[in-house]
This record gives C-alpha cells, sequence and structure tokens, in this order.
C-alpha cells in the first residue's frame, strides 16, 4: 500500500469485499456514509451482475457513487472501474477458518446442499476443492473475469504474489487489514472525508459449540494458503511501516490518472510475468 493523497472530489469509491474479512461490516458503514447517493452491491455472479446493472434506469446508474460486494478485481462495469477501489485483507489461516465456520452453520446457501449443518464434516470440506478454501485472496487480487478462478498455470506461485502486491500497490487505492479493523476504518475515514462513523460487528459465529480444529486440519488450510499467506505478511507489513505517517501523492501521478494509470500499470505486470 502506498500512503495516499485525498480522493479527487465527487470520485466513486468501490469496495472489493474478499468473503470472511469482516466485509460485512465495512459494508454496513459505506451504506451509511453513502445513504444519500446510490449504491450497487455485486453478487459474486460475475453475469448477473452486470444483468442487473444493465437493466437499471440510465438516471439511476448515474447517481451510483459507491460499488460494493464480491466481484473480480476489475469487473468488466466502467462506472464500478472507475472508482477509487479499496478492499481488507485478513491473516489467511483465521480467515478460511471463519469461512469453515460459517458454512457449518449452515450460512452459505451454495454449499447447503452439500454441506448441510446437521452433517457437516470439515474434513470432507477442507478436501473438497471448493475454491473459497485456497489462497483466495490472491485470486481475487488478481483476477478479471470471476473472483474466484485459479491464475494461469504458466504463473508461478512466487509471481502470482508479486503481481498481487503490485495489484495492491497500484490498483487498490487504500487496503486495510482486518486485524487492524479499527485503524483501517480511521485511515479510509481520514482518506474519504467520511463523517460520524459508527459500526457494531456485522455477521459474528453462532454462539454455542464451535467447530474445532485439529493439527491435521491446520496443517490442510496452510498448505492451500501459501501465496495468501505470503501476500498477507507482506501486506500487513506495509500497513504497519507506515503508521503516523501522513497522506502524500504516490507515483508522480496525478489522482485524476490514479485509476487508469493503475491499470495500465497492471496489465504491464501481468504480460510481463506471463511472457
Amino acid at each position: 500500500m502506498s500512503v495516499h493523497a485525498s480522493v479527487p472530489g465527487g470520485s466513486g469509491l468501490r469496495f472489493l469485499h474478499i468473503p470472511k474479512t469482516a466485509g460485512t461490516t465495512m459494508v454496513h458503514i459505506l451504506r451509511a456514509q453513502y445513504r444519500f447517493s446510490g449504491h450497487f452491491e455485486f453478487s459474486g455472479d460475475c453475469e448477473d451482475d452486470h444483468r442487473r446493472f444493465a437493466a437499471l434506469p440510465e438516471h439511476e446508474r448515474a447517481q451510483i457513487r459507491m460499488f460494493a460486494g464480491h466481484a473480480p478485481l476489475r469487473t468488466g462495469i466502467d462506472a464500478a472501474d472507475r472508482c477509487a477501489l479499496i478492499t481488507i485483507l485478513r491473516e489467511p489461516m483465521a480467515r478460511v477458518q471463519s469461512f469453515c465456520r460459517h458454512v457449518s452453520e449452515g450460512k452459505s446457501p451454495y454449499l447447503l446442499e452439500r454441506f448441510p449443518p446437521e452433517r457437516f464434516d470439515l474434513d470432507e470440506f477442507l478436501w473438497s476443492g471448493n475454491p473459497e478454501l485456497s489462497n483466495l485472496q490472491t485470486r481475487m487480487l488478481l483476477n478479471t473475469r470471476s473472483c474466484d478462478s485459479p491464475w494461469p498455470e504458466t504463473l508461478s506461485d512466487q509471481r502470482a504474489a508479486g503481481a498481487a502486491l503490485e495489484n495492491l500497490q497500484y490498483v487498490v487505492w487504500q487496503f486495510g487489514i482486518q486485524e487492524f479493523f479499527d485503524e483501517s476504518v480511521q485511515r479510509f475515514s481520514a482518506t474519504f472525508d467520511w463523517r460520524g462513523v459508527r459500526y457494531r460487528v456485522r455477521n459474528r459465529a453462532r454462539r454455542g459449540k464451535r467447530l474445532e480444529f485439529a493439527p491435521h486440519h491446520l496443517r490442510r488450510i496452510a498448505e492451500l494458503n501459501a501465496v495468501d499467506g505470503e501476500v498477507y505478511r507482506l501486506a500487513s507489513a506495509r500497513f504497519l511501516s507506515t503508521r503516523g505517517l501522513r497522506p502524500t501523492a504516490r507515483l508522480g501521478v496525478s489522482p485524476r490518472a490514479l485509476p487508469a494509470h493503475g491499470w495500465a500499470r497492471a496489465a504491464s505486470v501481468l504480460a510481463h510475468l506471463l511472457g
């Protein structure tokens, strides 16, 4: 992450919601901050999201100032891709354990039939090949067509991590860390001039019997998220290293040119890595 200049007046905002990173709480904050302007929330189904957006009356689309939800790094919807982009990362072991609890409690509709709460088997789930279990944060920082598709086979794990970090630097305007959520919100508030931010934690795990993770479960999660672990380690170190620094311009590029500059930089990086 760079230490960013203030966002130009009138600039829209998009929140890239990586599952199980306190994104539900963040979306509630954004709804309150943008309550007097239009907003659009992605569902994770790219084709359906494009249809829903296209179906909106033109005057409603023109009023949208905030986009949020599960979507690829680049959505293909020009109004969203021109916005200043923010996201939140989370320590991968904790993120995946939280996702497993979420599914075991029946909170993930698309997995209810295969993994009903009354018969949830953690071993079966962790070895199911579900894409949300494996390096999801890196993939969402790379993908431009779907949220969870794998990166190209020609891209090594090391280069995938490097490309994700490049996108955090040049495409994402500012990112937060779930383990430092309050501080992350404070940084977003200062950058985007939010006022009266109040929130409570949303989407908590249900009380009662907790899902237990044995050593072999933790080993499996670590194996599936080695790349996310490296991305998180370096990103969180960068986040902590910028504590107390004042916002400054970055890269010698004007704020209004940053979205276009970022996408051009990201395309250049990926072309180089894949070439």
